[in-house]
């Protein structure tokens, strides 16, 4: 990892500012011709100043098409051990021996998917979460725009008068809804995959023409 770093002749920097700097779908673009990249991060907490990224995992859905063959997930490597926090995403210490450095990652990460519109269920912690590694990897933090497919949900339940359940939000609950395939909740691709699926599903239950503003709306 360190001579993948030392081989670079671009700074760091310019990375994120190239990201920054790459238009997106204007807000009346339909939804259909939009790039989407739906992400997935595992954490060690739920503080991003504190707590560090385990694993990632995303996909791209073009022409609501789930693009598999660019499908990626990477362990990633943590200063710290992910002590209690694998009950939640099942990874363990003795699983990172061949982990990824967060720098290269993320630098995929920007570098291939600049002007994509991203998505993630429950958006604000995964935004969150990359922007705080961002701004502590290459000195800037990437500008992310994310549209969440739980405030989607929300905004369908309620515009069809349903009184919502306790958990009733959840990815796999959504899922159920929609009358989709179960994953093993918590691996960051696996869950990722199920988001892809769980917007195209609201997708196919809204107009042909909706647009981004529209997802945007619905997102907030």
């Amino acid at each position: 990892m360190l001579a993948w770093l030392s081989d670079r002749t671009t700074p760091l920097s310019h990375i994120v500012q190239a990201f920054n700097q790459t238009s997106l779908p204007g807000s009346a673009t339909r939804a259909a011709d939009c790039p989407f990249l739906v992400i997935d991060l595992e954490m060690t907490g739920l503080n991003a100043k504190q707590d560090h990224i385990v694993s990632l995992g995303w996909l791209p859905i073009r022409q609501h098409e789930v693009i598999l063959n660019e499908a990626r997930h990477y362990l990633v490597q943590a200063p710290v051990s992910v002590g209690q926090s694998a009950t939640f995403h099942g990874l363990h210490d003795k699983d990172f021996d061949q982990a990824h450095d967060l720098t290269e990652v993320l630098t995929e990460l920007l570098q291939h998917y600049a002007g994509y519109i991203f998505v993630a269920h429950h958006c604000q912690l995964d935004c969150r979460f990359l922007t705080v590694a961002s701004q502590r990897i290459f000195g800037k933090a990437a500008k992310f725009s994310f549209i969440d497919t739980l405030n989607i949900e929300l905004y369908r339940m309620q515009k069809q008068g349903i009184v919502m359940k306790k958990d009733a939000l959840r990815l796999h609950q959504c899922l159920q809804r929609h009358k989709l395939p179960q994953s093993n909740q918590h691996h960051a691709l696996a869950d990722a995959y199920s988001c892809a699926l769980l917007l195209l599903s609201q997708l196919k239950h809204s107009h042909a023409d909706i647009t981004l503003a529209d997802l945007q709306l619905q997102s907030r």
